[in-house]
């Protein structure tokens, strides 16, 4: 019965810590430690740091551990006469005797643990190994709980006692406590009733505020689901604490150590088992099913084995027990991780052989998983090889989600490319598609074309103010190209309680705007603005007027604005309902808000994002024409290993990393990209075959070191959009003669073109000419 009490105070650590023991356990009157105890503990006290020991230092150490294991032997023997003679007598002077040796075996053992830490490793590994010196060294420790499970027995009978005394004189304190311990219980049973009940409704008011939550709701989210262990954990260690504040039951606070290990485990096994949930969507049911399980081995297993170390170490400090405990939980560990590899084996390699590039000793692995014990060790390398792969394309994954980081990796990606197609003999053989033929292979946009998810927070804000029955006068401003007519008409198609008009300005300006829109709602083509605003007065249908390219009413030079202010003070003065939405490239509007800022009075005014590379790929996607008689093929297009895209195929992954070339070149401008898309196509000259090749972008040093006054003519042909001479000359104060040069300049390099004799950027180098000017701080994008 002895041995078995022992086993079950090692066990679960059902007596005092010796690590909280202190020498004056009582008042000064009570028992203290033995003379010996305290000599070793101040020799001990007098030892330099560790990183300071000398040769005598550790000799010393040598020294005092050995006289503390004598003076152990020497104090177990005089423990044991004096639980043997207490069992007799049962005196309080004997029980006296009983704590002094108590107290001295404990603060033995405590110098006998910093000895060890300090102790040279040779040694230390005699002492706590599996020799002989270890093997004795585990009898005393054997021999040191045996008796503390008899003297705590005792302890427990006298505290029981005195407490039973206490009640007849004052039970009001443990009538306190109970009360106390009560009320926790109450509100535990009351929260287990109804925690399911609150976790749903705070589950349904975050989906219905938000699509996104911030972190602080997803902690919450994730607490909820470990509620009940949680609400368990915080009942039972109130508890323990206001019941050990009772002198009997001071022991019931070691307790805790269970209680948290236990619960705290299972709290972890929630935590993990959600997130594994929340991020196994695209996998699986049998790969879930294996995550679960590895999980829960190696959470419990740590579990348990913190348990017993932590019992271990509070009881017998970390002497050769310990240290056996710790072995043998490293031997099974090391069983579990076998069971492991043995449980994901197959999948593994199944994994694997998905996977087309892989090193040399991963491959050795596939060759041997059949073998008998090759087959473990190559389990093994495949795993952790796997592990790593994944962990390198989720880390580049997340890290590609930041504009700065993604744009510097596609930067040195697209050189890595173009250093290998420039060495390929295949680029003689091919010809590039040119002129209308390249638009059968990317076809062109129109109002049928599959829509991108683009803009949504965008186009559902603009839809806040233009689909309701208020008058409202919106802008939205955007780069040339990146999709601002799209999302006019699709706030057009969205409306249901007033009469769309689309209106493109046409470049003469105000009056010919105005002719388009008397057209538009009814009137004649020359109605003046006056007529024009008594019929939007007095008119019984309600319009939401869109007005595309309202740059062109923008002239950056003084008195530009002039057009734009007719056509506000318009709309504004219609006092009906009427609503209208204006696109001013952003080139303008920033020349616009600089000069007025928020005299115009606009109602809301949003600016059109960047398309990111995932709608970049959607919309190429949508473009290619899989009907004609050569689809467009991105085989033979070489690109380097990239750890964010596990294509499965090569011909794949080429045409992911092509695309993410182009997005990085059209910096989002899906214009820009869907241009150099059709420049990047090839065919064969014998076999007809359409090929993809990285294209040759434009490049031009001139522009860099090019003078400011004629970068100037080049901001005004931007924010113009299309600009004759005379425009130019009155927005950059140059003679008509220095204009007309600096733009024959300009075409003899195709930076622009001609249409209606006024000059435009050709679509070639708009964006190269755009990245110079933002570099030299003469337009913002």
């Amino acid at each position: 019965m002895r041995y078995f009490l022992c086993f079950l105070v090692v066990l679960f650590g059902i007596y005092p810590s010796f690590a909280v023991a202190d020498w004056q356990y009582e008042e000064d009157s009570g028992p203290k430690v033995g003379d010996t105890a305290i000599k070793i503990s101040d020799a001990i006290e007098s030892l330099p740091s560790r990183l300071f020991f000398t040769e005598t230092d550790s000799r010393k150490v040598e020294q005092l551990l050995n006289a503390t294991l004598a003076a152990q032997n020497r104090e177990i023997d005089n423990y044991g006469l004096a639980l043997e003679r207490y069992r007799k007598e049962m005196t309080d002077e004997q029980w006296h005797l009983v704590r002094i040796e108590y107290l001295t075996l404990t603060s033995l053992s405590q110098s006998k643990q910093r000895l060890l830490e300090l102790a040279p490793s040779r040694f230390r590994d005699e002492l706590t190994g599996f020799g002989p010196r270890g093997v004795q060294q585990f009898t005393q420790e054997w021999r040191i709980s045996r008796l503390n499970v008899e003297y705590f027995i005792y302890l427990q009978v006298r505290s029981l006692k005195a407490l039973i005394t206490d009640l007849f004189i004052s039970p009001i304190p443990v009538i306190w406590a109970g009360l106390k311990v009560f009320a926790i219980y109450l509100a535990l049973m009351w929260w287990l009733a109804n925690h399911s009940r609150l976790y749903d409704q705070y589950r349904e008011l975050v989906k219905n505020r938000t699509t996104a939550p911030p972190l602080w709701m997803k902690v919450i989210w994730y607490i909820g689901r470990a509620g009940r262990a949680i609400a368990w954990l915080i009942a039972l260690t109130l508890s323990l604490r206001i019941l050990a504040e009772l002198d009997a039951l001071s022991q019931l606070i070691f307790l805790e150590i269970i209680t948290w290990w236990v619960l705290g485990g299972a709290i972890a096994i929630s935590f993990i088992l959600e997130f594994i949930h929340r991020n196994s969507r695209s996998v699986t049911k049998q790969i879930v099913q294996l995550r679960l399980s590895t999980v829960r081995r190696y959470v419990w297993s740590f579990m348990v084995a913190g348990l017993v170390l932590q019992i271990s170490a509070q009881t017998l400090g970390k002497g050769t027990i310990y240290f056996w405990i710790s072995s043998f939980v490293t031997f099974w560990f090391a069983l579990i991780t076998l069971s492991i590899l043995l449980l994901w084996k197959s999948t593994v390699f199944a994994s694997l052989s998905r996977i087309t590039d892989k090193p040399v000793y991963v491959t050795w692995a596939e060759g041997n998983k059949d073998s008998w014990l090759l087959g473990i060790v190559a389990s093994a390398i495949a795993m952790l090889w796997l592990v790593i792969h994944h962990t390198q394309h989720r880390l580049i994954g997340f890290l590609s989600a930041i504009p700065a980081f993604n744009q510097a990796l596609t930067y040195l990606f697209k050189i890595e490319v173009a250093k290998q197609s420039s060495s390929q003999d295949e680029q003689k053989n091919l010809v590039r598609i040119k002129g209308n033929e390249a638009f059968d292979y990317i076809l062109p946009g129109n109002d049928f074309s599959p829509i991108v998810d683009y803009a949504k927070d965008e186009l559902n804000q603009l839809c806040h103010y233009l689909l309701t029955d208020s008058p409202a006068i919106c802008v939205v401003s955007g780069e040339r190209g990146v999709g601002t007519t799209r999302l006019l008409k699709q706030i057009l198609h969205k409306a249901k309680n007033a009469e769309p008009v689309y209106l493109n300005c046409p470049y003469s300006g105000y009056n010919a705007l105005l002719v388009h829109l008397a057209v538009s709602i009814g009137l004649e083509e020359d109605t003046s603005d006056i007529k024009i605003l008594n019929h939007l007065r007095k008119s019984e249908t309600t319009y939401l007027i869109a007005l595309d390219n309202c740059q062109r009413l923008v002239k950056p030079k003084v008195g530009g604005l002039a057009d734009l202010i007719k056509l506000t003070n318009l709309l504004r003065r219609s006092k009906k309902n009427h609503r209208a939405i204006l696109s001013i490239e952003k080139s303008s509007w920033r020349f616009v808000d600089r000069s007025r800022g928020e005299r115009l009075l606009f109602d809301w005014v949003t600016f059109m994002p960047r398309w990111n590379e995932q709608q970049i790929r959607q919309l190429f996607d949508s473009r290619i024409n899989q009907n004609v008689k050569y689809p467009v093929s991105f085989d033979g297009l070489v690109v380097p290993k990239q750890w964010d895209n596990d294509s499965e195929t090569e011909e794949e992954r080429a045409k992911q990393g092509f695309y993410r070339i182009l997005w990085h070149y059209s910096d989002g401008n899906p214009t820009v990209a869907l241009r150099f898309f059709r420049l990047s196509i090839r065919k064969h000259k014998e076999n007809g075959k359409v090929v993809v090749r990285l294209f040759n972008a434009p490049v031009s040093e001139e522009l860099e070191k090019m003078p400011k006054p004629m970068l100037a003519v080049l901001r005004s042909i931007v924010q113009l959009e299309i600009a004759s001479p005379e425009d130019l000359s009155e927005c950059t104060q140059l003679s008509i003669a220095e204009v007309i040069g600096v733009l024959r300049y300009f075409q003899s390099r195709g930076f622009i073109e001609w249409a209606e004799e006024k000059a435009r950027i050709s679509d070639h180098w708009f964006r190269h000419i755009t990245n110079v000017l933002d570099r030299q701080h003469l337009l913002v994008k």
